[in-house]
């Protein structure tokens, strides 16, 4: 069953009840409330024909009592007169006989001073009220009986009720043609569009249709069933994919790393070359020389060579090194200075000057120090190998500090004197795989892959032009609030 049919029986039979106690309990009352009032006028009705007929029964006048029966039997009342003894003293003829009132009633007038009753006889329907007729002065002259025929109120009434009936059945067939249209148009149909929309989700066309037939509700159940499993593997796919492409960008990351470092590795190589033949030129003068002081001064020397090729060594292994990211507190300087001393070399060979000055003060933020200076890295070795050619150049890296009420961002400026670079590559300088060095100098993924890390750290890394030479990189990151930086060291 559809759940449009459902709601309207459903509203159809708390209506039903309601409407026909309204018209049951309506009709009641105003028929009561009707006979009640006749039944006022017939009690103000005895009290005056009481009042007439008492001198006419004193004087003996009974053509006089007949003529006022007369005149309200024309008007739908009887009137029978009762001696003190109880037995009929005057009445017209044709007096409805079932109306005569029994012992019981002239008890209770002599006990109550009145009696009423409602009676029937045949199809006639009488209100009657029984009353003393007390003579002033003197003793009780006799009872007076009126009756009022109700029979026309009383099929008045019912035909009222066969009118409420009907009324009451009409607008229950009006309010069930409205509910069934309302619902059908507010709900049975967009659930049924909801119900076809969700299963072009999670069903072919042929089962779209089966469930339409059915109950909306079940079907919707079923269609957000299917959609919950599919929404549950698509879920665990692209997470699967997440982690695939995650570990993709490290690995992208950590190609682009190997490649800053075979560039470096030509440099390096000779700048190791040197201190080797210092080496082996000692060694070879040791083994032919015995006295101690020149023995010791060539061993100080020889092991003053092997550290600084160790130190080589070691900072371009650190930063071959694959670690897992891992954000931490750290001062950025540091950082800085570690990615400049990669570049020291490659910088000599090319005749650049590298001018850092990051001032004295610490410059603190959450960051994975070794994303940081892949990024600094990558943003060094683009500047020397844009002043390569001219030779003289001059590569500064500054920092600024800009405060504002929502918070302090560091921004760290790589500043060099080379060609700078064409406005028609600057929209494009930033796009994975594009690059304007010679084939074998360069990737095109130097500046992607820093962009993205600069990202993650919710920062951002844009350029700008020196004029007609030269180059502006700005990396920018949001520092740590100084003030909950402040409660933590007091607590």
């Amino acid at each position: 069953m559809k759940i449009g049919t459902r709601l309207a029986l459903v509203l159809l039979a708390a209506l039903t009840p309601v409407l026909v106690l309204y018209t049951y309990f309506n009709v009641q009352l105003s028929s009561r409330v009707y006979i009640d009032s006749l039944k006022r006028e017939t009690r103000a009705t005895t009290r005056g024909l009481r009042a007439a007929l008492i001198p006419d029964i004193e004087n003996q006048e009974w053509d006089q009592v007949h003529s006022v029966l007369r005149q309200i039997r024309d008007q739908g009342t009887e009137a029978a007169i009762f001696r003190p003894d109880w037995t009929l003293w005057f009445a017209l003829p044709g007096f409805p006989t079932r109306l005569l009132p029994n012992r019981t009633a002239f008890n209770d007038v002599n006990a109550n001073g009145s009696w009423e009753s409602n009676r029937e006889t045949g199809t006639r329907f009488w209100f009657c009220r029984l009353v003393p007729l007390q003579l002033s002065p003197g003793p009780l002259a006799g009872y007076l009986m009126v009756a009022v025929d109700l029979t026309e109120v009383r099929e008045i009434n019912h035909r009222r009720l066969i009118a409420s009936i009907g009324a009451a059945l009409l607008v229950l067939i009006v309010a069930a043609t409205f509910i069934t249209l309302a619902t059908r148009r507010y709900v049975t149909r967009p659930l049924s569009e909801l119900s076809r929309r969700v299963s072009r989700f999670s069903s072919n066309d042929n089962d779209a249709e089966r469930s339409l037939a059915g109950d909306e509700v079940e079907s919707l159940t079923e269609e957000f069933s299917r959609l919950d499993a599919q929404l549950t593997a698509s879920r665990e796919r692209l997470l699967r994919e997440h982690r695939r492409q995650l570990e993709l960008e490290r690995n992208l990351r950590h190609s682009d790393k190997l490649a800053t470092i075979g560039t470096l590795a030509s440099g390096l190589a000779h700048e190791i070359g040197s201190p080797m033949a210092v080496i082996r030129g000692r060694a070879e003068y040791l083994l032919n020389d015995s006295e101690p002081g020149r023995l010791r001064d060539g061993l100080g020397i020889i092991i003053a060579q092997i550290d600084r090729i160790s130190g080589i060594v070691h900072r371009l292994l650190d930063y071959a090194r694959r670690r897992e990211p891992q954000r931490v507190r750290s001062d950025l300087r540091p950082i800085v200075m570690r990615a400049l001393s990669l570049l020291e070399t490659e910088a000599s060979r090319r005749h650049v000057r590298l001018q850092p000055d990051l001032g004295s003060q610490p410059l603190v933020l959450d960051c994975d120090s070794d994303q940081l200076q892949q990024v600094f890295v990558n943003l060094g070795m683009n500047a020397l190998d844009a002043m390569t050619e001219q030779g003289g150049g001059v590569l500064g890296v500054t920092a600024n500090i800009r405060r504002n009420g929502a918070g302090d961002w560091l921004s760290i400026v790589f500043e060099d004197n080379g060609p700078g670079v064409a406005e028609e590559n600057r929209a494009q300088i930033f796009d994975p795989f594009f690059t304007t060095k010679p084939p074998g100098r360069g990737t095109g993924m130097g500046l992607a892959v820093s962009q993205s890390i600069i990202q993650d750290h919710h920062g951002e890394i844009t350029m700008e032009p020196r004029g007609d030479r030269g180059a502006r990189f700005f990396v920018t990151l949001p520092m740590i609030d100084r003030q909950s930086e402040q409660r933590q060291v007091q607590a």
